[in-house]
């Protein structure tokens, strides 16, 4: 049997977790949201789909020409596409000799380009600054740290900064711009359903996270170790905040205002609109989109008005070290499919002009097979999804898959990217409605490249 813990015990214990646990920081950013006032303005939401662990994206679009493919086919050997099988598009104004097809597991992604719903950002990574195959051979350029490692590569596509490390991603940054002097943003315009993110931490804002599952109330540990914790806690939850303990005050507003929140989202959730076309229930990723199809529908009965929404959505599982002939297609065919349902959703919201829905992941895989898959890249191609998109269409500039190619590095299996995270990212920016001025202060790096803005949004 467990034994009773005392108040100066509990304290001490209490003291310790609080200070070692990192996940009451964003609870804290959160609350302070709950109330504001929003923006007034034209409604915008951007959403990001991150495809955590590494995108062989040069399977997801193959060159399907006769020379580029027969070059394609050399490169990746057993890892490669059938040719008969490539779903072939035609892009509406890129050309760059070569012709390109989706991979076979997405029909409904072939389908969107086609209906110009969606479009390809070719050849996309961190970058210090534009830098070619001997440039980097040579050491004359700089490079982005730790290049080929999952966090560091995540951090710094979620920062947009290469070369420093930050404690703030660029949604949580142009937050903190948007809303700006007294002015703070409602609770309901950064939401994820995946957790606590670099990529929306601001420094005066952070997200507040809604599970895919729903909201639950609070509920409090029944042990901790030898103590009794579970009246231990209730008895914290039940003290008024003006206790002379400033942590035990501070912990109870906390915990009251959690549960208050909780049950306010409950209710509001309620009343959310349900997709006709259903998600898919076994997929994680579907189960995301369509929790944020629901904030999307019910985003007027958190405030009057939401002009701005921002949204994370992680999907797992794309680092196919082995098996990538068997794993690949499942999780291109998974994303294809969330993305179309997704669309259909925001169609009947009548939202499907206002809401940008983009991929990312932190880099490529190798051309050339590591056993039965791939090893960890630079480059690689992303999707960017919505009716203010100018869709059907490829944007930046296609490496060449080939063996030897002169758009790769370490022994010419790592393609260079071409457009930067910085570009891919300040054209979303743009769009979601940061001025010129701001946007160089969210992407300082910017600069360093020819093209601010990509022109993929209309």
């Amino acid at each position: 049997m467990s034994k009773k813990i005392n108040r100066r015990e509990f304290l001490k214990w209490q003291m310790a977790a609080a200070i070692g646990s990192s996940s009451m920081l964003p609870l804290l950013g959160s609350f302070s949201n709950a109330n504001a006032a929003p923006q007034k303005g034209g409604y915008k939401a951007l959403v990001c789909v991150f495809l955590y662990g590494g995108n062989d994206s040069f399977n997801m679009i193959v060159p399907r020409d006769a020379n580029s493919y027969g070059a394609y086919a050399k490169a990746r050997q057993s890892l490669a596409v059938g040719k008969k099988s490539l779903l072939s598009i035609n892009p509406a104004n890129y050309n760059d000799g070569n012709h390109y097809g989706f991979h076979p597991a997405m029909p409904e992604a072939r389908r969107l380009f086609n209906d110009k719903k969606l479009s390809i950002i070719a050849n996309v990574g961190v970058l210090s600054e534009p830098i070619t195959k001997e440039e980097y051979e040579a050491e004359i350029k700089s490079k982005p740290p730790q290049l080929f490692s999952h966090s560091s590569q995540q951090d710094q596509w979620m920062r947009a900064r290469a070369n420093i490390v930050y404690p703030f991603g660029w949604a949580g940054r142009m937050t903190d711009y948007l809303y700006s002097g007294s002015r703070t943003p409602s609770l309901a315009v950064n939401l994820t359903p995946n957790g606590v993110n670099l990529w929306q931490t601001g420094q005066k804002n952070s997200a507040y996270e809604i599970p895919a599952s729903g909201v639950k109330t609070i509920s409090f540990p029944t042990s901790g170790g030898e103590y009794d914790m579970k009246q231990a806690y209730q008895d914290i939850y039940d003290l008024e905040t003006a206790n002379k303990h400033t942590l035990v005050s501070h912990y109870a507003q906390i915990q009251k205002k959690s549960d208050k929140l909780s049950k306010f989202i409950q209710d509001k959730l309620e009343n959310a609109i349900v997709p006709s076309k259903p998600f898919d229930k076994n997929s994680s990723v579907a189960k995301q989109l369509e929790m944020v199809s629901k904030l999307i529908s019910i985003r007027d009965t958190f405030d009057d008005s939401i002009d701005r929404q921002i949204f994370f959505v992680g999907f797992k599982g794309w680092d196919t070290h082995k098996n990538q002939n068997e794993r690949h297609p499942k999780l291109l065919k998974e994303l294809s499919q969330s993305l179309n349902t997704f669309y259909s959703a925001l169609e009947e919201l009548g939202v499907e002009n206002q809401v940008t829905t983009f991929t990312a992941s932190e880099f490529g895989r190798t051309l050339t097979a590591n056993n039965s898959g791939t090893d960890h890249g630079w480059g690689g191609h992303n999707l960017v999804m919505g009716g203010a998109v100018n869709g059907g269409d490829i944007f930046g500039t296609m490496p060449r898959i080939e063996l030897n190619s002169p758009d790769a590095i370490e022994r010419s299996t790592r393609v260079i990217p071409t457009t930067s995270v910085e570009q891919y990212s300040a054209t979303l920016a743009s769009w979601f409605g940061l001025s010129d001025q701001k946007i160089n202060a969210v992407f300082p790096g910017l600069k360093r490249f020819d093209l601010g803005d990509l022109g993929f949004m209309s």
